[in-house]
């Protein structure tokens, strides 16, 4: 059908569960979410990403729901893609065949991608399983227009809020976008 069907999970360092002042009067409810299991809580200063590989594997075999293609940013990519190709049958190539694909933060690349996610969540089409923290990150974003040919960017609406779930959900509709045809040829075979 017409809707689209997201399954969000997300990571933060034990620090951070540990001194929440900024976020707890930002809205964030860190403890409430990790005990729902929308949250998983790493140890130590940073989130292990080798962590992250391990939840889109954990879908796949309870769920068998196999990653297909995967937008990634930059800044955090190496553990992850290191732990997915690790797994097997993910493997990072640098093309258009790769299921592992960079995206870059910035407005020609996802601007189209935003424009795309802010209509069908206008329209009803995203389905997130009404998760508390993705509520609260796109509750947490706004568009700030970047140049004279309307290109946006998602950006926060205050300092302290956080806004990595709308940003990770821009990259899933960079990634639907640049790969529709395909995704719906192999939708149609299976």
């Amino acid at each position: 059908d017409s809707n689209k069907y997201v399954i969000s999970h997300y990571f933060i360092p034990e620090t951070k569960l540990e001194d929440v002042a900024n976020d707890e009067k930002s809205g964030a409810k860190y403890k409430e979410w990790r005990d729902k299991g929308l949250l998983t809580v790493t140890e130590g200063s940073d989130v292990d990403l080798a962590l992250v590989a391990d939840w889109f594997y954990k879908l796949y075999t309870d769920y068998n729901i196999k990653l297909w293609k995967c937008g990634y940013d930059q800044r955090f990519s190496k553990d992850r893609i290191n732990r997915m190709e690790f797994y097997g049958g993910w493997m990072k190539t640098g093309g258009d065949d790769s299921d592992l694909i960079m995206i870059n933060q910035n407005a020609p690349t996802l601007s189209t991608a935003i424009k795309l996610t802010e209509s069908e969540l206008k329209r009803n089409l995203v389905r997130f399983n009404n998760n508390d923290m993705d509520r609260w990150c796109l509750s947490n974003a706004g568009l700030q227009v970047m140049n004279s040919i309307g290109q946006v960017l998602l950006v926060k609406i205050s300092t302290e809020k956080r806004i990595d779930g709308a940003v990770a959900l821009a990259i899933l509709y960079e990634m639907y976008r640049r790969y529709r045809t395909d995704f719906k040829a192999l939708a149609e075979r299976t």
